[in-house]
């Protein structure tokens, strides 16, 4: 249970414990991020990791794909009743790239699971520092998200389209052979 200084012992919590206590805290972390959106500055602060990794992977992307990334930026602006946290500018977003660059972000959750695995295959004790990894978790999965202006430069390529046309009818072949 708790060990010396307030931590928590991996050991003594068992494996699926342990897995338990680290997903809650990610979770926590997560349900944090989601109310800070009520405060422009406050979310502006706590969700920079993962606003940074979000651009971090169109910027890289963009480069990648030819897409040409010409301003990476973090600094926040409202727009209306939502805000911005950060953009990349392109000056060559096109038909074959677009799709790739703007659904760039999604490429955060492989990254949060295969870190999420690693601190578990550590057996760490559960005290601030893995509260930190646990939020930093928390900021990949809430980066991950492709924002609406993501989704809108991602709808303007057929390759997202015909990639959404192949998963739909791989789900109805495979539903209609199960059933």
């Amino acid at each position: 249970m708790i060990g010396p200084a307030g931590t928590w012992s991996a050991e003594r919590l068992g494996p699926q414990g342990l897995v338990l206590v680290y997903a809650a805290a990610v979770a926590a972390g997560l349900w944090v991020l989601r109310q800070s959106r009520r405060s422009f500055w406050l979310v502006f602060i706590l969700a920079l990791p993962g606003t940074f990794a979000h651009e971090l992977c169109h910027w890289l992307l963009g480069k990648l794909l030819l897409g040409r990334p010409v301003r990476f930026t973090l600094w926040p602006r409202r727009e209306g009743r939502s805000y911005i946290l950060g953009a990349v500018a392109f000056t060559n977003l096109r038909w074959y790239n677009a799709f790739f660059i703007g659904m760039a972000p999604l490429l955060l959750l492989p990254l949060a699971y295969g870190l999420f695995w690693w601190r578990l295959a550590a057996h760490p004790v559960l005290g601030w520092p893995e509260a930190l990894m646990a939020f930093l978790l928390a900021n990949l999965i809430f980066g991950a998200l492709p924002s609406g202006p993501d989704l809108r430069i991602a709808a303007r390529s057929p390759v997202g389209w015909l990639l959404l046309a192949a998963g739909i009818a791989w789900a109805v072949l495979r539903l209609s052979r199960a059933g």
